[in-house]
């Protein structure tokens, strides 16, 4: 059987199928061996709310909190910026509390990387509040009325799900560069005017680098696995651990967050106007077999280009001019639906 890093060459859904298969015993000894580990804990929950994510709607949801955690059966503890929700759930891993995020996909990644870096295994519980919730609703599966999540966060089953890591930061659902990440940068400086949010937000700072900022798309060099790193210019490069982003968008749309490897999509740089072409067939997830289309399975990736870049690192944003990621297997437990 090939190995993952040769699947390139094959049509995108035997790619797929053959990396299930190597992957299938290695992924169900290390999620065992992770279940393993986990002790319930008899400490209540720690729920840990954003009040600026979805645009405010999450303190909406307060009520909802306070009373299912009543009575001593959890704490609810409000975000006061950036990087707050992190050390909070670092501190109540390390005391061996479950911990909860109320939230977008921002307050989930800081609440994981508080998790990761605590060296305790605990549970995570999710209740989704944000702009786009695609690692919830399409990796987790979650409910979208906010009291069945709030119970699934509370009661579920702790599933081992996997995680990223790129320039020494966790990740749970996606990693991007090139055009894709250009669009992020634009999103954030869209958020909060009327009726963006979700898809919207997505097609309209989508438009809006493609129609006016598509000449600044980088010339990487990108590196698979143990491979050497092949130099071109790149619309961009996607790495999912979970199949949508961007509000929905199926850019990776057979990306499993069991599996043990990341899926990436890199896109060479067509012209504008084939690229227009190209971002509902993406949206749409029927991009898989086009020419200037290219999937892989992978553990590792590395992109380097001549000069600092933007990458959206589950919605949020950042820049470098050097990424380099790994997948860490059933790295963090997730409560989910029995």
């Amino acid at each position: 059987m090939s190995e993952p890093h040769s699947l390139a060459d094959m049509p995108a859904a035997s790619a797929a199928s053959a990396a299930s298969e190597a992957s299938e015993a290695s992924e169900a000894s290390e999620a065992s061996e992770a279940s393993e580990t986990y002790q319930p804990s008899t400490l209540p929950p720690l729920v840990i709310l954003n009040p600026a994510g979805g645009q405010g709607r999450t303190l909406h949801l307060r009520p909802l909190l306070e009373r299912a955690l009543a009575g001593g059966r959890g704490e609810l503890a409000l975000t006061t910026g950036p990087g707050d929700g992190e050390r909070r759930a670092r501190e109540a891993a390390q005391a061996g509390r479950d911990v909860i995020a109320v939230g977008g996909d921002g307050t989930l990644a800081e609440v994981g990387n508080g998790i990761l870096t605590s060296e305790r295994r605990v549970a995570m519980g999710v209740v989704p509040c944000g702009s786009g919730n695609d690692y919830a609703y399409e990796a987790l599966k979650l409910p979208h009325d906010p009291a069945a999540a709030l119970d699934i966060a509370l009661n579920g089953e702790p599933v081992a799900m996997d995680a990223g890591e790129v320039n020494g930061r966790y990740f749970f659902n996606a990693l991007g560069v090139g055009i894709d990440a250009n669009i992020a940068a634009a999103a954030e400086r869209l958020k909060g005017k009327p009726f963006m949010r979700g898809q919207l937000l997505y097609w309209g700072a989508s438009l809006r680098e493609l129609l006016f900022h598509y000449n600044e798309c980088p010339d990487l060099i990108v590196s698979f696995d143990d491979e050497p790193g092949e130099s071109r210019l790149f619309a961009l490069a996607a790495v999912s651990i979970g199949p949508t982003y961007g509000g929905g968008f199926q850019i990776n749309p057979g990306a499993d967050p069991h599996d043990g490897y990341f899926d990436v999509c890199t896109i060479w740089k067509p012209s504008l106007a084939r690229a227009l072409r190209l971002l509902p067939m993406i949206e749409k997830g029927r991009h898989l077999r086009e020419p200037e289309v290219s999937f892989r399975k992978v553990r590792a990736i590395t992109m380097t280009a001549l000069k600092p870049i933007y990458a959206h690192l589950d919605g949020e944003v950042i820049t470098a001019p050097h990424f380099e990621a790994r997948i860490h297997p059933a790295a963090l437990l997730v409560r989910q639906k029995h």
